[in-house]
């Protein structure tokens, strides 16, 4: 694995990569780094090129003023910027929680492009307004005991109360997350992007919830049955409204399966992306 910079359109944008060969976006979620797919990057680049960037505002890339507006369509251009300017003309997309709405989009907006989507434990996706403005608050009250009074502890602790076991935390993380939560500029980011999600909760331009039977993309959705910010049963629910997409549902996993059981989420990303049949 690999840490580069590049300059998209005046902004400076850091991105994990490794491997060569067809192109995989692994997009966090919201608060967050691309360093969350540190047990994903080098299995997955013995394949594929994983490109797991830092979105807009978070970890070490800039962040845009969204005007009091929803972050999505900045984040989706800048992304599909990002894939211009590293050369690809066809890739797949995986997201996290927030980054599976942006990973949605993303297919959404260049549907030609986008082979493959991989959405993970994303109530970003398959919640209805009211349920993801409530897992919305949720997440800013846990994200900022960390972002507004940064020590590691309370980086740990903060992934703690998202994964199912607490011990799956990956230390490796912790020390690059709070390097970036110093910077008083990411919380600033943090709060602009949970309003602008919450205020377009009911957007059926910004969301997919309300069109999901449109997203013809290739999809495979990984959640974990006890996810405290994505309701498992909603995403079977979603998941009969697509009409080219499968799911699988890791027991004993909460928010951050990709961290949790990077084994087995590494091994059907890759049977996914080879084009093998996986899930139901």
């Amino acid at each position: 694995m690999r840490i580069s910079f590049a300059n998209i359109d005046g902004v400076k944008t850091r991105y994990l990569h490794a491997g060569e060969g067809h192109p995989i976006f692994l997009l966090h979620g919201v608060g967050i780094s691309g360093d969350c797919f540190m047990r994903n990057m080098d299995v997955l680049g013995e394949h594929f090129h994983a490109i797991a960037p830092d979105m807009l505002g978070h970890g070490f890339t800039d962040y845009v003023d969204f005007q009091g507006g929803p972050p999505q369509p900045h984040v989706v251009k800048h992304l599909g910027r990002l894939a211009d300017h590293l050369g690809f003309d066809k890739y797949s997309v995986a997201g996290s929680s927030y980054g599976g709405l942006i990973a949605a989009l993303m297919a959404c907006d260049r549907p030609a492009r986008v082979e493959n989507l991989i959405v993970i434990g994303s109530g970003s996706v398959f919640h209805p307004a009211d349920d993801q403005v409530s897992a919305l608050k949720a997440a800013f009250a846990n994200a900022s005991q960390a972002m507004g009074d940064p020590t590691l502890e309370s980086c740990r602790k903060r992934m703690a109360n998202i994964c199912f076991d607490p011990a799956s935390v990956d230390e490796r993380m912790l020390p690059v997350q709070l390097t970036s939560y110093a910077d008083p500029s990411r919380f600033e980011a943090y709060k602009a992007t949970i309003n602008g999600l919450i205020g377009a909760a009911e957007s059926p331009v910004h969301r997919v919830y309300s069109r999901l039977e449109e997203i013809k993309t290739r999809t495979l959705i990984i959640t974990g049955r006890e996810d405290i910010r994505a309701q498992v049963k909603l995403h079977e629910e979603g998941r009969h409204r697509m009409p080219n997409a499968r799911i699988v549902v890791f027991d004993k996993c909460s928010h951050m399966p990709m961290m949790e059981y990077p084994e087995r989420f590494n091994t059907l990303v890759t049977d996914f992306l080879q084009g093998k049949t996986v899930g139901d």
